[in-house]
């Protein structure tokens, strides 16, 4: 914005102690020309504005200071190029002036400013030489000098000559006064002025730096919220607003550093653009912010943007006042936009206001000073000079404050969205604990489901057992039925005959002993002897036919009996109670055949036996043959045996948790291990000829493994003791199979 140029002191009654004009006579051998007389050192020093004359052309004699330029018009070179329309792309300007003797002894530098290309002499001797004079006016490059200091070595004479040879950059007269304020300008300054205005150069751009720094800090801290906020998009054109701000900035603190005055030009030109754009962009973020819909206002600001920026650029005599007019357009929508969000209850909105009112304030009172009382502008308080006082915080207010508000809005937002997490951590865990109520309670549930579904399981499978059961009893039953109608039927048929062949034979037996008894006594002796001879051979005849008879009249009787097997129905027993009476039962029915036997009964019943659910009649059946049979061995063998056998038979009951088992065990003749294998075969027997029909093994075996679904196993030792074990199942099926095992 080269403020510091803009604001340089101009007006000559801030030199009211260092500026005089000499009258005709004391101009010497010419006069017509007034050269300036240097008599004491000003405090901002001396601008050199009048007295200069002027002539176009490139004599380079024009340079000494000897040279009668009295004919030469004079000229105003602070004056900008638009309102010097007299000036020759190339020419000369040439200023007399006296110093002091009191000055004389003191060190004078000359400031330069200009707007092209110049050759700076001092009474004849070249001191500087800024840019390039020669060839055509389009490659003439113009130079800024920024108030270089050069040192002036003043000659003996009272007189002093300062010539300026210069070519013009010729589109510089396309610009506004605004941006090319002078064509030439110097400055005459002491030691102390120059120090000082280095000092007030540094601080001002100081002052733009530390603007550029801070709005690229705001920028950078905007274009965060937004990365990590993306839905409020006010951060966005916030952040495109400071970063135009501090681009502005950044122009205006390195504009110094550009030599080049074309390049300046342009920087120059870009930091208003840079700085008017920004304040829309600051618009845009505060519709964005407070949610406003874009009007007509809007893209008006964006139309008198375009126009202030084409009057501010190409406009004469309209000095900065199109870039003030459009900041208060500005400032007045972003008061607008401010105000209605006050009247909306926005919360903290108050934080913009407050940056608003503050800038406001500033800016006022700077454009009061810099009209009315601008050597205030240039006193300091604290080192800082009163106009960085002003414009600082008057740039950087509203855009704090703007901050701020985001800042407490993003505050805002993240302690509200922690309480909602708060909330939502809360409900979390309360949600993660009913559920786990719940698989718990659906864990018990499945438990019991499982339990349920076992003993449901366990309950079919029993009934599926008792079905089988009772199934293969029917089958069974209806086989032994049909089994025992067939032996029936062919029982009765043998019996009958069977019968007569016994009691014919008894009859003839009786003929025979009255034939022997009457008619064979009757007989001579020779046919007596003969006949006796052959009633005895009839005798012994019919004697086996008895025998045999009475045989197949047990076996039959056998048949008869094992057709009646298996008939009987299932019925809660107690087992111990059938094992004692069969047992008794089976000894003293061999005791009644024959008194002599003795044998010893031992007994070792479960306690815990309780009742099981079997046929007792079938049961029955197969102890009392098991119990005879061990009668029988026992019996053998003590007929075999010395008198210190003693005969015993022992009957055990268990009970498992699925099974009983019933175990009678004697100490007779035992089984021979050729035999074992066929024991329960039908009709198979070791006992003599009418003892044993070969019925009761088989029929046993039949009744435990078929209608029961049990085992019946034998261990026995030829001469020393037999084993027999039935077991049963009690609840659950045990499919074992019959099995033997001999020792």
């Amino acid at each position: 914005m080269s403020a510091e140029f803009q604001f340089l002191p101009v007006d000559e009654s801030l030199y009211s102690a260092v500026v005089g004009l000499l009258g005709a006579g004391s101009a010497g051998a010419n006069p017509g020309w007034l050269p300036h007389n240097v008599s004491a050192a000003a405090p901002d020093g001396l601008l050199l504005d009048s007295g200069w004359k002027y002539q176009a052309g490139h004599n380079l004699a024009w340079a000494r200071p000897e040279f009668d330029d009295h004919h030469w018009p004079t000229i105003t070179p602070t004056h900008s190029v638009y309102q010097l329309p007299q000036l020759a792309n190339t020419g000369w300007l040439r200023l007399h002036f006296r110093v002091a003797p009191a000055l004389r002894q003191q060190a004078l530098a000359l400031r330069v400013y200009q707007y092209a290309a110049s050759e700076i002499y001092f009474n004849g001797q070249l001191v500087r030489r800024y840019g390039k004079l020669n060839g055509p006016p389009a490659q003439v490059q113009p130079y800024w000098p920024n108030g270089e200091p050069i040192e002036l070595t003043l000659s003996e004479q009272p007189e002093q000559v300062l010539a300026v040879h210069y070519a013009q950059w010729p589109n510089f007269r396309r610009f506004s006064d605004f941006f090319v304020p002078v064509f030439f300008q110097a400055h005459l300054d002491g030691l102390r002025q120059v120090v000082d205005f280095n000092q007030r150069e540094a601080t001002y751009k100081t002052s733009d730096m530390l603007l550029f720094g801070l709005f690229l800090l705001l920028s950078t801290l905007h274009l965060a919220f937004f990365i990590y906020n993306p839905a409020q998009r006010a951060n966005l054109y916030f952040t495109l607003y400071t970063l135009a701000v501090a681009t502005s900035f950044c122009c205006t603190g390195f504009l110094d550093e550009v030599q080049r005055s074309d390049v300046r030009l342009g920087l120059d030109i870009l930091s208003y653009v840079a700085l008017q754009t920004g304040g829309v962009l600051a618009v845009h973020a505060l519709y964005c912010l407070f949610s406003v819909r874009r009007t007509a206002v809007y893209y008006g600001l964006w139309l008198v943007n375009g126009l202030s920026l084409a009057l501010l650029t190409y406009g004469h005599g309209l000095s900065w006042y199109p870039t003030v007019a459009f900041m208060v357009l500005v400032s007045a929508e972003q008061l607008r936009l401010t105000v209605g969000a006050m009247q909306q209850t926005r919360r903290a909105v108050g934080i913009i206001a407050v940056g608003f009112a503050i800038a406001l304030v500033l800016l006022v009172l700077f454009g009061f000073l810099a009209r009315f009382h601008q050597p205030v502008l240039q006193m300091e308080l604290l080192s800082v000079p009163v106009h960085t006082l002003l414009t600082f915080p008057a740039f950087l207010s509203p855009v704090l404050a703007i901050s701020l508000f985001l800042a407490r809005q993003f505050a805002l937002d993240s302690r509200l969205l922690k309480i909602k997490l708060n909330q939502v951590r809360l409900l979390s865990e309360q949600t993660l604990t009913q559920q786990r109520e719940k698989q718990v309670l659906l864990a018990q549930q499945n438990e019991m489901l499982e339990q349920q579904v076992q003993q449901r399981t366990a309950a079919l499978q029993r009934t599926l057992l008792h079905l089988q059961t009772t199934q293969d009893q029917l089958v069974q039953s209806e086989k032994m039925a049909s089994l025992g109608e067939l032996t029936a039927g062919i029982a009765h048929e043998i019996q009958n005959p069977l019968n007569f062949v016994n009691n014919f034979a008894d009859v003839a037996v009786e003929l025979l002993l009255e034939l022997k008894e009457g008619p064979v006594q009757a007989l001579p002796a020779p046919d007596k002897e003969y006949a006796h001879e052959l009633a005895g051979e009839l005798a012994q005849t019919l004697e086996k036919i008895q025998t045999h008879g009475h045989r197949a009249d047990a076996i039959v009787r056998g048949m008869l009996e094992h057709s009646r097997a298996g008939t009987g129905q299932r019925e809660l027993t107690n087992l111990n109670a059938l094992c004692d009476e069969y047992l008794h039962l089976a000894y003293h029915g061999l005791r009644a055949k024959d008194p002599t036997f003795s044998a010893t009964l031992t007994t070792d019943f479960e306690h815990n036996m309780g009742v099981i659910e079997l046929v007792p009649q079938d049961i029955g059946r197969v102890l009392l043959n098991l119990f005879n049979n061990a009668f029988y061995a026992v019996q053998m063998r003590k007929q075999q045996e010395t008198k210190e056998y003693r005969p015993e038979v022992r009957v055990k009951t268990r009970r498992t948790a699925n099974t009983v088992e019933v175990v009678v065990r004697d100490n007779g003749t035992g089984i021979p291990a050729s035999v074992v294998e066929k024991i329960y075969q039908p009709f198979f027997t070791t006992k003599p000829a009418g003892e044993g029909t070969g019925l009761g093994l088989s029929l046993s075996y039949d009744i435990i493994t078929k209608i029961h679904r049990g085992t019946l196993r034998v261990d026995t030792k030829e001469g020393q003791y037999t084993k027999f074990t039935v077991s049963l199942p009690v609840g659950q099926s045990s499919e074992v199979p019959a099995e033997h095992s001999i020792r």
